[in-house]
């Protein structure tokens, strides 16, 4: 166990020295403010604080994690090593010239969400405003790197410190499925709406293909739920399903949730892999229709739904997170940022939310996302799993999850889509070797 000595041990410092110590490095710690319990210990400790105590693992502190409510920080980007840095510290003993807990505090509670900004043209925060994008970080999960920079110097400082390995997994692929249909139980209007694009376009395959399906000569192409059965079924990591199961707005058009060929699906998936449920537009603001959502979905696969992933992604955490941690959801899959790849709280590793409002710890787990759908069909085929393999290989500790989102559509058997078709089939297969 590594004891940990501060002058007082507020909540923040708290939920972030758990998080760097027991969750990220699987090292045990205990906290104490009196001198004469941390001088008359003799196993692994160090001091948190503005001077050393002795000759003990030092890191001086800045104020961030001993202060309330949030405040307009200065954050000044240095170099260390390969690394960015910021809350750069001065006294010489310190194990690091920068105050690594608050750094990290500032990043994992998204404390610049907070703060005054700019949104997007759906409320959301937008991916340019945040650090790790401005500073160019936003592919690297820097928290991490610097992690396991502390914890090779642990290891160095204290030989016998007991560190628990991790045995989780790292693998995590996420299948939203707003419509799983492309023709399908669609309405009326809406074939007509598609055929009507399509002729427009000159797009002759989808003139030939929209009245093959509806006349039943040809598998409707989104409907790809047996072929990610076959990827997913005995592989070697869990993948998880989110619904959209809401009645249709203007942001989501999905298959009306009374339909029994839908409803069948979504219980053939629940029989063999986690279902969570896909948060409608609405749902992100209005506490009262993300219960109904949940609750419909409850009903119809007879289990609790527990895992939430928004379907337009998170507004800010302090926004969208509330309805979660009110109806006592136990984790989400939704922070990442809308159109690029990246980490959006610069952590790869999953962390509990820590709400800002009321400096409390939360229940609600976070696992980050470091792409969707919509990022990833940004690049090419090859460039956008290149890019997908470098940045699941590059996870510096054993704790860190690789998670990112496909659609049904993904696996659409066409021309224009058997590029990523191919390439996202053979990744995964090659993690269930």
């Amino acid at each position: 166990m590594l004891l940990v000595f501060c002058q007082k041990v507020t909540p923040r410092i708290q939920y972030t020295f758990t998080h760097v110590f027991t969750t990220a490095l699987g090292i045990e710690i205990d906290f104490t403010s009196k001198l004469e319990t941390f001088i008359a210990y003799t196993g692994p400790k160090m001091s948190y604080g503005k001077a050393p105590l002795g000759n003990e693992f030092f890191v001086e502190a800045v104020p961030l994690l001993f202060e309330l409510g949030v405040q307009d920080v200065a954050v000044d980007i240095k170099q260390w090593k390969t690394y960015p840095t910021f809350f750069e510290v001065r006294k010489k003993e310190s194990a690091f010239p920068f105050d690594l807990f608050a750094a990290t505090f500032y990043l994992i509670s998204r404390y610049e969400e907070y703060l005054p900004h700019v949104k997007d043209q759906l409320d959301r925060f937008e991916a340019k405003q945040s650090l790790c994008v401005r500073k160019g970080f936003a592919e690297v999960p820097i928290v991490d790197f610097w992690l396991a920079e502390l914890l090779s110097l642990l290891k160095d400082t204290f030989p016998d410190l007991l560190i628990v390995e991790s045995s989780g997994e790292s693998f995590k692929p996420l299948i939203e499925v707003v419509s799983p249909y492309k023709y399908l139980h669609q309405s009326v209007f809406s074939n007509l709406a598609t055929f009507g694009k399509a002729l427009y376009q000159l797009n002759f395959w989808e003139l030939f293909e929209q009245p093959m399906v509806l006349l039943g000569f040809r598998k409707d192409p989104w409907d790809t739920f047996q072929e990610y059965k076959t990827l997913f079924y005995k592989a070697k990591f869990n993948s998880y399903f989110f619904f959209l199961f809401s009645k249709g707005s203007n942001m989501d058009r999905g298959i009306s949730i009374r339909n029994n060929s839908f409803q069948s699906l979504i219980k053939g998936v629940a029989d063999y892999f986690e279902v969570g449920l896909l948060a409608s537009f609405p749902a992100n603001k209005k506490g009262n229709q993300f219960e109904k959502e949940r609750k419909d979905l409850n009903v119809l696969i007879h289990r609790k739904i527990q895992k939430i992933r928004y379907a337009w992604g998170i507004s800010t955490v302090n926004e969208s997170y509330r309805n979660l941690i009110m109806q006592e959801v136990q984790a989400d899959f939704s922070l990442s940022f809308p159109n690029i790849m990246g980490y959006r709280a610069s952590t790869a590793v999953p962390f509990y939310y820590y709400d800002l409002a009321n400096e409390m710890t939360t229940t609600l787990k976070i696992f980050p996302v470091v792409s969707n759908e919509d990022s990833l069909r940004q690049y090419s085929p090859v460039e956008g799993i290149k890019k997908l393999i470098s940045m699941g290989d590059k996870l510096p500790l054993a704790t860190g999850v690789h998670s990112f989102a496909l659609s049904n559509k993904f696996l659409e058997n066409s021309e224009v889509n058997k590029g990523y078709r191919s390439v996202i089939i053979d990744y995964l297969k090659a993690h269930d070797r």
